[in-house]
């Protein structure tokens, strides 16, 4: 009687270890993934208009492509606030490194800079 109910909690507590391990494996696939490859996020406000919607879009942001030196111009990155590193900005890469652009300041001046890393 005593080593069947021992047999049975020892299947028990293997099934239990077993789930464990399983569950433990998806959530260190999810950490990694969502952290080093890949992550969905929402973005909104008028910054990106047309291409992205006021209200929000949810967009799946790449976090391997600038490890291997992969951006283009025009592609949208996700970056943090200067201001506030709270907060995440969201911007079209107008210019890369070497390259000369100009834009109005916030003082309604035209001004030029060369992009650099």
């Amino acid at each position: 009687m005593f080593a069947s109910k021992l047999r049975q909690w020892r299947n028990i507590a293997k099934e239990a270890v077993n789930r464990t391990i399983i569950i433990a494996k998806f959530l260190s696939l999810f950490h990694i993934t969502e952290t080093y490859i890949f992550s969905p996020t929402i973005v909104y406000g008028p910054s990106m208009l047309p291409t992205l919607n006021i209200r929000g879009d949810v967009l799946l942001v790449d976090k391997f492509s600038h490890r291997i030196g992969n951006l283009e111009l025009g592609d949208v990155v996700i970056v943090k606030s200067p201001q506030n590193p709270r907060r995440t900005l969201t911007k079209r890469i107008l210019g890369m490194e070497g390259d000369v652009v100009s834009f109005n300041s916030n003082t309604g001046f035209l001004k030029t800079l060369v992009v650099s890393f």
